[in-house]
């Protein structure tokens, strides 16, 4: 299955139309963005996404609620954080995928492999141009 759908979780709208535009640029067809908690949520009831890309810390709440429900779905999520590593997540949550902002191009399409499993379209989406 292709992967087509992502939703980006991040306050930091700037940042979020980088991910965007990199995301588009790996071949995605559509990359909805959510600024807040609530926003995600509503975007989660109205459509189905491939993969959730998630801040962790969004206008002073955590995210760590919403890759619970992620989890529980089965969609896959990875956290893209100035955080650059688990030793503050909850204990069930110390196994998710984190990307180190900031990041460069060829560190985020290795992410978005492993967080889709797919690592044969990890080298091609290393060598797309965003």
């Amino acid at each position: 299955m292709v992967r087509q759908r992502a939703l980006v979780l991040e306050d930091e709208y700037l940042v979020a139309l980088d991910i965007e535009t990199t995301l588009l640029g790996m071949g995605f067809d559509t990359v909805d963005i959510a600024t807040s908690l609530a926003g995600a949520v509503l975007a989660l009831e109205k459509g189905d996404y491939d993969c959730v890309l998630l801040d962790v810390n969004i206008s002073g709440e955590t995210s760590f609620d919403l890759a619970r429900d992620l989890a529980t779905r089965q969609i896959p999520f990875g956290f893209i954080s100035g955080y650059s590593d688990t030793s503050g997540f909850p204990d069930d949550l110390k196994q998710s995928l984190v990307l180190g902002k900031p990041f460069d191009d060829g560190e985020f399409a290795s992410f978005v492999a492993n967080l889709l499993g797919d690592h044969e379209k990890a080298a091609r989406l290393d060598m797309k141009e965003p």
